[in-house]
């Protein structure tokens, strides 16, 4: 497990760091999960900039161990039978690549039928920063019935509830919005725009941007929804990459009913649709 971690850290500082007292940190984390006492440290805010601005939170070494251990023997193990195929991301031997085949077998199979398809694509309006803590909580109360591990999983979740989260997001973004000010460049209202409407975490809500636990976590909030969707809305061609999914038909009006059922069902996720955009092809 240590030398993935170590393959992917791009920080070769942060990793040198830790490679020096090796032993020493690796038992330091073994006696804190054994004895319960770990609590996630604070994370490095930063912004990436391509292919547009978005919050990245990194972890200290200790963390992204813990993480990767949990994502690894924990989570994916317990999440995954739930799982339906077309959930496309972050999963092995999944990905863009296999969301592409199915949209390309979905369009070639009612096209052999009908003239016109339809395609209504959605995403989720600010999924990483409102997934519900309480709701993603009870989803994986479903298959961890062990309390210690529960808890090492609530306060990951629950790291982003920290004020200094935010208090970091907003300084990186200022940074960033005065350097843009400074430059003679066309796009510069848009990129100040894009700036300011980062969101901010509210307490009780969100995923840590960048941690291997909340892309699974990301995957497995919305299960339910698709299971409603191909199960109880009967949508045979449907495919759902992280908070963006979209469903074929030849019927555009079945379509915009399914938009406004969906809707209804987001509800209970506390969550919104962002784009409800109906395509034809």
């Amino acid at each position: 497990m240590y030398k993935i971690i170590r393959a992917n850290t791009k920080n070769r500082g942060k990793l040198h760091k830790f490679e020096l007292f090796n032993s020493s940190n690796i038992i330091s984390i073994l006696l804190v999960l054994k004895y319960k006492k770990y609590y996630h440290s604070h994370y490095n805010v930063f912004l990436v900039h391509e292919p547009k601005y978005r919050i990245i939170m990194s972890e200290i070494m200790s963390d992204k161990i813990v993480n990767h251990l949990v994502s690894h023997y924990i989570l994916d193990p317990g999440i995954t039978p739930h799982l339906i195929p077309q959930n496309v991301a972050t999963r092995k031997n999944m990905g863009t690549k296999e969301g592409i085949r199915y949209v390309k077998k979905y369009i070639n199979k009612l096209k052999l039928n009908h003239d016109k398809v339809y395609v209504l694509k959605c995403d989720i309006k600010k999924y990483f920063y409102t997934i519900d803590h309480e709701l993603i909580l009870q989803k994986i109360s479903r298959f961890i019935t062990d309390p210690d591990v529960y808890n090492l999983i609530k306060n990951i979740i629950e790291s982003t509830d920290n004020p200094y989260v935010n208090e970091s997001i907003k300084k990186v973004i200022n940074k960033e919005i005065k350097r843009v000010k400074e430059l003679n460049i066309l796009d510069k209202d848009k990129k100040i725009a894009e700036l300011k409407n980062i969101p901010l975490y509210e307490t009780g809500k969100g995923l840590p941007i960048g941690n291997m636990t909340s892309q699974l976590l990301a995957i497995f909030y919305l299960n339910d929804l698709d299971h409603y969707i191909k199960e109880k809305l009967y949508c045979k061609y449907y495919v759902r990459y992280m908070d963006d999914f979209i469903i074929f038909d030849y019927d555009k009006e079945r379509l915009k009913m399914l938009k406004n059922k969906i809707e209804e069902k987001l509800k209970e996720f506390k969550l919104e649709l962002n784009k409800k955009l109906i395509y034809m092809t």
